[in-house]
Formats: structure tokens, C-alpha cells, sequence
């Protein structure tokens, strides 16, 4: 029985469980894509039977019985040395569109068994998960996107006049966050608006990192009360987003403490040594069925 851990060997979450699983005496290997050379993969599937040989570097195949669990870091990673610009994507769709339903198809444990939402957009916009966050009971920043001036400068208006400095622009795309105070700001923002849309949102205060491990909450450092207390809604969207091993990001504002991020392929080295080793007892809970 194997853990395959899909991810670099770089990445601290794939060697730390490796060596967590290891320390259980169970066996594990990090692996970046199972369906590209070195390894030979076939899957033979019909209305019955679903079964899966998976060898690696000469070594007896592996079916799915044989394979124990998955912790899911990678989309399908493809090298993309020797291959042409306009061949690559296709490479790469088709290998991630295999992978995502193999892994579907797994009777195992999966960490994370991502929606095909998630898999091809991981790393989504805040507002992209407003409508699940809203429906756990997590609240977000209050959030304006325009290309009228008038409509941002009124924004920025109504946060002076709750006693809120400025507020913040960030793009849609990136985690680059700017806050908006002085006229030159404004003005700055003015010229993006004749470009496109603009994303403004209310400021808030310092944050703290939360990821949600199956059942359990680790909290990057000790989590002030109002933050304890949205531990059963950070769950309830982790369950509804289908993901066992997510990250959220909680921080302090006006009216109540407001998720200001999400990350559905969290980041070990973003944690405290602490929380750090919190969060790989709970991966290999997930993977083993119980506690380190």
C-alpha cells in the first residue's frame, strides 16, 4: 500500500507528510504527475470496473487496491522542454482532464478531490467565493467594481465618513493590494478606469492565517475570540467547497471579523512552525484514517 503525494519535492507540504507517513511506517512517494513518463499509467474503466496499473521506474505495477491515499498538490505538472508553444496547452489540457477524472474515480482517500471549478482555477478571486462564503456565514469586505469615477469616488466617500482611511484597490488577478487615501490616488485610479474596471474594497485590520484540516481549524498563532468563534462556519464552507485541506485568511473589521482571502492549495511555509505540524497530523489523519 502507497501514498502518492502529487506535488514537487520541493514543495514543504509533500515532505513533510512524506515524512510523517514514514515515521507511521507507511510508504509514500512525491510524485509530480503520474500519468507522464517516468511513470506508466493505464486505466481501463467500463460501466463495472474501474482499475488503474501504475508502475514507476521498473517496479511492479500498482492497481487501486494497492494505492492507499492521495494528497493532491499538482494539477498534472508537464515539462515543457521539447515541445512547441502551440503543442504544449493541448499536452496539458488533455493530461490535467485525465488526471482530474482519474482521481475522481479513486476508492481511496483524496486530499483534495477538487471540483473542475477549483482544479482549473485554484487560485480564484476573492469575490469568486463570495456567494459560498456568504452561505456558510462568512462575511467578506464591502466590495465596489467599476469604471465610473464617480462611483469609486462616492465609495471612498462613504469609508471616510464611517471613520474608515481610504480604501483598498487590488486587481482581480493578483494578490498586489494599494491603499487609495490622497488625491493623487484617486487620480491614479481614474486613469486605470478609462481601461477597465476597477476592484475597491473596505480596508481591515491586521490579519491571521486560518486553514481548515479536515475537522480540525489550526490557526496561525492564537486566534482572538470572535475568530474562535467562526470556526464551525470556516468548516461548513470547507465541506461545501468539497475541500479537506483548505486556507483561509480572517481579519478584523468594522462590524465583524471578514474572510479576506481564500487558498485552496495552501502554502506550508506561510505557518508557524507550530501550526505547521498541526496541519501534517492532519493531512495524514485524512490519508490513514487516524491521528499521528
Amino acid at each position: 500500500m502507497v501514498h502518492l503525494l502529487l506535488g514537487d519535492e520541493r514543495d514543504l507540504c509533500c515532505s513533510a507528510v512524506r515524512d510523517a507517513l514514514e515515521e507511521r511506517g507507511a510508504e509514500s512517494r512525491i510524485v509530480p504527475n503520474p500519468l507522464v513518463d517516468p511513470a506508466c499509467f493505464s486505466w481501463r474503466l467500463d460501466n463495472e470496473r474501474s482499475l488503474t496499473s501504475l508502475a514507476f521506474d521498473g517496479d511492479p505495477a500498482l492497481s487501486d487496491d494497492e494505492i492507499a491515499g492521495v494528497l493532491v498538490r499538482s494539477s498534472g505538472w508537464v515539462d515543457p522542454a521539447g515541445w512547441q508553444p502551440t503543442d504544449l496547452p493541448y499536452v496539458r489540457a488533455e493530461t490535467q482532464s485525465a488526471l482530474l477524472a482519474w482521481l475522481s474515480s479513486l476508492g481511496c482517500p483524496v486530499v483534495n478531490r477538487f471540483t473542475p471549478a477549483i482544479w482549473y482555477r485554484p487560485q480564484a478571486p476573492l469575490l469568486a467565493w463570495r456567494g459560498m462564503l456568504a452561505r456558510s456565514g462568512l462575511a467578506t469586505p464591502e466590495t465596489l467594481v467599476t469604471n465610473a469615477e464617480e462611483e469609486a469616488r462616492e465609495f471612498g466617500r462613504r469609508l471616510d465618513a464611517v471613520g474608515v482611511g481610504g480604501a483598498v484597490y487590488g486587481p482581480l488577478t493578483g494578490d498586489s493590494r494599494y491603499l487609495i487615501a490622497g488625491e493623487e490616488d484617486w487620480r491614479g485610479l481614474r486613469e486605470l478606469q478609462r481601461l477597465g474596471p476597477i476592484c475597491l474594497s473596505a480596508p481591515h485590520g491586521a490579519p491571521q492565517r486560518a486553514c481548515v484540516v479536515g475537522e480540525h481549524v489550526v490557526w496561525d498563532g492564537e486566534p482572538a475570540a470572535a475568530h474562535t468563534a467562526l470556526e464551525p462556519r470556516l468548516r461548513r464552507f470547507a465541506s461545501d467547497a468539497g475541500l479537506a485541506f483548505v486556507a483561509l485568511i480572517v481579519a478584523p473589521a468594522p462590524t465583524r471579523p471578514c474572510v479576506v482571502a481564500v487558498d485552496a492549495q495552501p502554502r506550508l511555509d506561510e505557518f508557524g512552525r507550530a501550526a505547521r505540524e498541526e496541519i501534517v497530523d492532519g493531512i495524514v489523519e485524512l490519508l490513514t484514517g487516524s491521528r499521528p
